[in-house]
């Protein structure tokens, strides 16, 4: 079975993309990484992307498969060479081993040998590699781009002499095999972890802010950070490198701040507006599907750091740092006394009084959340909204009812997500007084999971004219989920229930959905067959045949030979 699944937008349109999307935003935030390159990983709806199993190439010869993630150590035992050496001089070069791909050349980098982790080696190695270069590309290889004087820990694999290559073309998530080095002294440690860490401890201490920053980067990545998790990569013990960063938080350097406090912010269900879908999925009450859930940790990362975290919010050099300090504690109410949060939510900065109005909802005082609610400011009001999903408490649902008529379409919407976050029987009676707002399937769906014999024809009015909330947050397309529900209602009912006509309305509109791909239209096509509607499933397959983009013969004979066996 297979389910229409799209990240939506916020505060626009959805829109989308297509193919080529897909497959260049999946490489750019999962491999596409290249040696000296830092980043933050955070997830964004401000694209639309039809999640999908396929990877996009710009040819045949160059489609690879992302790797999963590899263990430090285990890298290293692939490898012919592990060296620290530092960069001479490259050129351009041919190499049959490596395919052509548009948008990227093949390279070989001299490097002086500095010192040696594991292999032999001349003072001075090839290093042919993969270099981002002109063109456009739809996948590309793993690749590197490395700068002259600089050095570098790089895991390569011989070719002939004094000549190597990168360890594989295909990418892997979160490739480490050529890591930025601290400087050009000897390596320290007996093995390649070791070896890694001191240099990564080192560039903590650069006067060069992306060294400092790219370090926290992979130090937050190779210890199994919040945003990194699904990697499983525990290179390095977690408590050790929040140790090594926790000095970071109170630099005088905006990006070092900022670079830091990401760190021990990530697993704050408020330290990013963009991540409030997954974390409202993680109280598994409501009904948003499609969307991954984000689960509280057991012992908040801030923590740790809750100290300097506190130092930043209130005497931050810049009002961002501040309201980042306030959202990476918000969750944690032992952290911030209520006399803070009152004095935040005077203060001059929009951003700091949005932190406020969150760090709120864990304390047991909701007059904080009740007043943003009808703040001037369309900004504070939308943090309000979001405020109440996060609080969960039954007492604020009312508040979502005059914000879903709110003027700002970014508040309407963020009161519709913390409105689907809460267990039906709390929030029921707002959804039906707001059935003639734009996040109408979105309630109708929610409505109907319980019981959906009062919702049939609206759901079926969903699925025929797939209507889409301008600002909804993304999950499965509501059109998608309205035929899901009405699709297993149609299922549960007895076959004489199906022959006399009853839900012929329902059953018309299940076949008027647009699929892309095989399993809705098989299991309908099983469902007819299983209930004796053989006229039915003869004429639903000959209309198929003319109007699906693909061939679906195939599937049908399949069903023909068990039609139960697709409606488990």
């Amino acid at each position: 079975m297979t389910t229409l699944v799209f990240w939506a937008c916020y505060s626009l349109p959805l829109y989308v993309y297509g193919l080529y999307l897909l497959g260049a935003r999946l490489l750019t935030e999962l491999v596409g990484r290249r040696v000296d390159q830092t980043g933050r990983g955070r997830s964004r709806w401000g694209h639309a992307t039809m999640l999908a199993t396929l990877v996009f190439a710009a040819s045949p010869a160059s489609a690879y498969l992302v790797g999963p993630a590899v263990p430090l150590e285990e890298l290293g035992r692939t490898a012919d060479l592990v060296c620290k050496a530092t960069v001479i001089g490259d050129r351009g070069v041919a190499d049959g081993w490596f395919e052509p791909i548009s948008g990227f050349e093949v390279r070989e980098t001299e490097l002086r040998v500095v010192s040696i982790v594991k292999g032999v080696a001349s003072n001075v190695i090839r290093f042919r590699h993969y270099a981002p270069s002109s063109g456009l590309t739809m996948y590309p290889p793993q690749s590197y781009r490395f700068a002259t004087g600089r050095t570098y820990l790089v895991l390569a694999a011989q070719v002939a002499g004094d000549t190597y290559r990168q360890l594989a073309k295909s990418p892997t998530e979160m490739d480490r095999s050529v890591l930025l080095a601290a400087d050009a002294k000897p390596h320290h440690g007996t093995t390649l972890t070791e070896a890694a860490w001191a240099e990564l401890l080192g560039l903590l201490k650069s006067p060069v802010e992306d060294d400092v920053v790219g370090a926290m980067h992979q130090l937050d990545v190779m210890s199994g950070g919040p945003a990194w998790d699904k990697f499983g990569l525990r290179d390095f013990e977690r408590s050790q490198v929040l140790a090594a960063i926790q000095p970071l938080l109170g630099s005088k350097s905006l990006a070092i701040a900022t670079a830091a406090i990401t760190v021990f912010g990530r697993d704050s269900p408020y330290f990013d507006d963009q991540d409030a879908p997954f974390w409202l999925v993680g109280t598994d009450k409501g009904h948003i599907p499609g969307i991954g859930a984000r689960k509280r940790l057991a012992g908040p990362l801030a923590a740790v750091g809750a100290r300097e975290l506190l130092k930043v919010a209130t005497d931050g050099i810049t009002p961002e740092l501040r309201a980042m300090a306030i959202r990476s504690l918000g969750r944690s109410s032992h952290a911030i006394p209520a006399a803070m949060i009152a004095v935040w939510l005077r203060d001059p900065s929009i951003l700091v009084r949005r932190a406020a109005v969150l760090a709120s909802a864990d304390l047991p005082d909701r007059a904080p959340i009740v007043t943003a609610s009808t703040d001037g400011s369309p900004d504070i009001r939308c943090t309000a909204a979001l405020a109440v999903g996060f609080a969960q408490d039954p007492r604020l649902v009312p508040l979502l009812d005059s914000l879903l008529r709110d003027p700002a379409d970014s508040v309407r919407a963020a009161a519709a997500l913390s409105l689907v976050s809460f267990p039906l029987d709390e929030a029921a009676p707002v959804m039906k007084a707001n059935l003639a707002s734009d996040f109408r399937p979105v309630f109708v769906n929610a409505l109907a999971q319980s019981d959906p014999r009062p919702y049939l024809t609206t759901l079926a009015e969903i699925i025929e004219q797939q209507p889409q909330p301008a600002n909804w947050w993304g999950g499965v397309l509501p059109a998608a989920d309205s035929w899901r529900i009405l699709f297993d209602f149609a299922k549960s009912r007895p076959a004489a229930e199906l022959a006399a006509g009853k839900l012929d309305r329902s059953l018309d509109a299940l076949e008027r959905m647009h699929w892309y791909s095989s399993g809705e239209l098989t299991e309908l096509y099983a469902l007819y067959l299983s209930r004796g509607l053989v006229s039915r499933a003869k004429q639903f397959r000959e209309t198929t045949r003319k109007s699906a983009s693909f061939d679906m013969e195939m599937y049908f004979d399949r069903v023909d030979q068990n039609p139960a066996a697709y409606l488990q």
